[in-house]
């Protein structure tokens, strides 16, 4: 016997409205949903020119490039937020934008601790670096009085003078030359080197009485003067 086959029309009208809506909607989407982003990796890679964990002169001033890439490609125009996560330094700018090399700058002041470890956290999109900064202290710029600077001392009694040497914010410089002059008498020694804690030390003495001046002096950097009168 032949089989007969029931047109499409006429099984659309036998099925009950309700059925047909809901095998129209399973028949109208896939597994799949296409407008679904692809996973296209990580936004961006960020690095800098300056070495991690080096060190600098506490209070100076670094430049900073950060380089903003994505998949080995330079980044222009992309924003690098900037912020210091460790320290008491200061920052030009809390953010801006790469350049057409894919390079964003900021100018980075160190904080006045030596011995402080000094961090900047650079993110751009997912992209994330740090760079740690050692403070040292630096050149020696001024020579603070750590013995008194008016004395007064028996004739030939040695007398003994010190100065603290110390970098522009104030931290103690090791190994910086103090030179000695006296307008009378005689100091132990021409020279002399300061220790760990900065300080230098000369004695002073006289075999006829008098008033002197005995100056420290780093050359064309900082003199300190002690007055002494020998009686």
């Amino acid at each position: 016997m032949p089989r007969r086959f029931t047109p499409l029309s006429v099984f659309v009208a036998l099925v009950p409205l309700p059925l047909l809506l809901f095998l129209t909607s399973c028949l109208g989407h896939s597994t799949t949903d296409a407008s679904q982003p692809t996973d296209t990796g990580p936004y961006a890679a960020v690095s800098t020119e300056l070495k991690d964990s080096s060190s600098a002169p506490a209070a100076s001033v670094l430049l900073v490039r950060a380089h903003v890439t994505h998949d080995g490609t330079a980044l222009a125009g992309a924003p690098v937020k900037f912020t210091i996560a460790a320290g008491h330094g200061l920052l030009s700018a809390d953010s801006t934008a790469t350049d057409t090399l894919g390079v964003a700058t900021v100018l980075w002041t160190l904080g006045d601790t030596a011995t402080e470890v000094n961090t900047l956290a650079m993110v751009s999109g997912d992209g994330v670096d740090t760079l740690r900064v050692i403070a040292v202290a630096g050149s020696p710029s001024y020579l603070i009085p750590v013995s008194p600077t008016t004395n007064d001392v028996a004739v030939a009694t040695p007398l003994s003078i010190q100065v603290r040497a110390t970098d522009r914010p104030g931290n103690p410089v090791a190994g910086a030359t103090v030179f000695w002059a006296a307008s009378g008498g005689s100091v132990s020694a021409a020279s002399s080197v300061t220790d760990a804690s900065g300080v230098a030390r000369v004695n002073f003495s006289s075999a006829q009485a008098g008033s002197f001046t005995v100056s420290a002096v780093i050359p064309e950097t900082a003199t300190r003067d002690f007055q002494i009168v020998v009686h």
